[in-house]
């Protein structure tokens, strides 16, 4: 678990579970490409 992930389940506990999923899901997968294109550049 990285320090971006804590903190995005973190401030995810307070919204709804809808909501929850939708953001985690795409935090995930910018966190994703972001990761990506660091370490191919």
């Amino acid at each position: 678990m990285t320090p971006v992930t804590d903190v995005v389940l973190a401030s995810d506990a307070s919204l709804p579970p809808e909501v929850t999923g939708w953001g985690a899901l795409i935090l995930g997968l910018l966190v994703t490409i972001a990761w990506t294109i660091y370490f191919y550049r």
